[in-house]
């Protein structure tokens, strides 16, 4: 089978990732809200909503892995393209399915935050990098993209401790603010990585479907 450039579709499933994540998170919050600031006596519901979603996360997470390693193997076009996006495209994978498992399991989040703050930072490098050498015809899109996820990994942190904490309180009480603003500017940077890849992505289709490779 000959080799076919899928990182426009892989783009897009980069942004789904993120924007599923943002619906989780979002639609979390809103329970907490309704609780804490409306005082509704509605119970919180954060474990339905973590399990309801890890389905999907997973189907995502296949995906990833397995294109991710045949992107890795099969890549013949000229320079370090793959190198460049299919790293981190696997890392992303990775860090979906040990979310996945760890809701599964009732497992504390927080450890899939700390290798995502790592992770981060490596793709920041992997951003300024790639810029740096001219690896694309749109380095700011590029470098927007992966400093983009790499804060918003950085941010992940402090955000699955606020989550651990609030799955371990229940609804006896609310979450300091500090946490709060942790977990918007998660949703921020999450968020706007997201639509640059979903951007990138479609920006890529017309070339792809003109001359694949």
């Amino acid at each position: 089978m000959g080799f076919v450039d899928e990182l426009a579709l892989e783009l897009f499933f980069v942004a789904f990732i993120g924007f599923l994540m943002d619906y989780t998170v979002i639609a979390i919050y809103r329970d907490y809200r309704a609780r804490y600031v409306n005082k509704s006596n509605s119970k919180l519901s954060i474990e339905s909503h973590l399990q309801g979603s890890i389905f999907m996360f997973a189907a995502i997470a296949v995906f990833i892995l397995v294109m991710g390693f045949y992107g890795e193997v099969t890549w013949n076009l000229p320079g370090a393209y793959d190198l460049l996006f299919y790293d981190p495209f696997i890392m992303l994978g990775i860090l979906t399915l040990g979310f996945v498992l760890s809701v599964k399991y009732n497992q504390k989040l927080q450890y899939v935050g700390l290798i995502a703050l790592f992770m981060g930072l490596v793709l920041i490098e992997y951003g300024i990098s790639g810029y740096n050498l001219g690896y694309t015809s749109s380095p700011i899109a590029l470098l927007g993209l992966y400093s983009a996820f790499g804060i918003a990994g950085v941010f992940a942190y402090p955000t699955t401790l606020a989550m651990d904490k609030y799955r371990e309180n229940g609804s006896n009480k609310p979450l300091n603010k500090s946490w709060i603003i942790y977990i918007v500017l998660f949703l921020v940077f999450l968020t706007l990585g997201s639509i640059l890849a979903a951007y990138i992505g479609g920006a890529a289709i017309p070339a792809h479907l003109a001359a694949p490779p």
